[in-house]
Formats: C-alpha cells, structure tokens, sequence
C-alpha cells in the first residue's frame, strides 16, 4: 500500500507513527517535499538518517524548499521504480524532479521545488539556494516524460500549490513563477486520478482530485 504525508521539515516524530502493526515492509510512504532530514549532513542528521532503516516501509521523498540540494547531488542515483532516485539508504530514496514511477501498479508523476515565502529571510548556501525552484531544462524534461506516458498517471505528487500565484517577490521584484504556471498546465492536459501537494501546511481536500496534505497520513485508495 501506498501512505502520502506533508512536509516533515526534519522531525522524526511523524515517522513513529509507521511502526508494527501498521506498516509492512512492501509499504510505501512518499512525503510531499520539505523533507528536511538532508540539511547541514552533520552526525546528528546521520544518525536521525540511520532511523529509517528501522522502519518497516520504504520512504520516498520529492524536495520542497527545506532540503539541501546540493547535499542530495552526493548521493548516487539510480533506476528504480521505471525513473531516477537518489538512494539514501537502503529504504529511503530521493524522487528525481520530473520523473514518472510504476509503484504497486500506480504511475505516479514526482514534481518537487518550489519558492520560499520566506526567501529575504534566508542565507543562499546555507538555508536557501536557487536551485529550489526547478530550471527550465528540468521542466521539459518532465514534459517529456509525461509525454512518454501518453499524458496520463494516477497520481502526481508535487510540493508546490499548483494554484499559487503565478507572480512572486524576491528582494520585492516580481518574478514569474513558471513552475506554478507548468503545475496549472498539467492540471488542464494532463489526466490524473490525485494530485496531492505540501507546500500550504495544511490537511484540506481541495477538489474530489487534489488534496493538501500536511501532518495527516493518508493512505491511497486501492482504486485509484
């Protein structure tokens, strides 16, 4: 069975929730971005990686605005489930941007990225970098793939509010946000069953298709 959470910006918390009987190991549980456990890869973040190992259930994550990219760019990638992960240990993998899945019989379109609200608050290198937001090259990739898949999933996970502002502030200059621009043009082309996103903190169903999700572990319908 497949579980979707929100943002768990590096609290373990969330994940004791997934002990016996609950989860078996050919469990999934896929986090909607802000992961936040690939930081600052101090010993203490290695150890709280470590925990995963123990759970019984294989962790997949896509990045938000609260991972470190260019710490996820040190960990190998790999093919697995039909697309590109970073593998982090041997339960717990990284969701390449733009990549479509084949997990339990369900194709799953993985979007993460986003822009930081909070973005004049934050030091580039350290807690924020430009990479959160996905590059053009990344979105076309992505474009490609779903075009593989004839345009259509069963689900798409995405960090960010497909239903966003198309304009953002940084440094109070408007900049198109063209990732929440590619999200909405999917959101009209592209069929899907699901879509759910973790950007807004909060547990909503926004439409019978699309589903905010934060602290809530939501399992996913066997008829999707």
């Amino acid at each position: 069975m497949i579980f979707i959470t929100g943002d768990t910006h590096g609290d373990f918390e969330r994940f004791k929730k997934f002990r016996k009987p609950f989860l078996r190991h050919r469990d999934y549980i896929i986090v909607c971005g802000d992961f936040g456990f690939i930081w600052n890869g101090s010993k203490d973040e290695q150890q709280i990686l470590e925990k995963f190992k123990k759970l019984r259930c294989t962790c997949l994550f896509i990045d938000g605005t609260h991972d470190n990219l260019e710490l996820l760019k040190n960990y190998p990638e790999k093919e697995m489930f039909g697309g590109k992960v970073r593998e982090i240990n041997e339960n717990l993998f990284y969701l390449k941007r733009g990549e479509v899945f084949e997990i339990e019989g369900k194709r799953i379109f993985a979007l993460g990225g986003g822009h930081s609200s909070d973005i004049d608050d934050r030091i580039m290198g350290e807690s924020w970098w430009p990479e959160e937001m996905p590059s053009e090259k990344e979105l076309k990739e992505a474009e490609k793939n779903l075009g593989k898949n004839d345009f259509s999933v069963d689900l798409v996970i995405t960090h960010q509010n497909p239903h966003s502002d198309f304009v953002v502030e940084i440094n109070d200059v408007p900049h198109q946000n063209n990732l929440v621009s590619f999200l909405l043009n999917i959101s009209r082309n592209v069929r899907y069953k699901h879509w759910y996103f973790g950007c807004e903190h909060m547990d909503k169903a926004i439409s019978p298709r699309m589903t905010a999700v934060f602290e809530k572990i939501i399992a996913v319908d066997d008829s999707i």
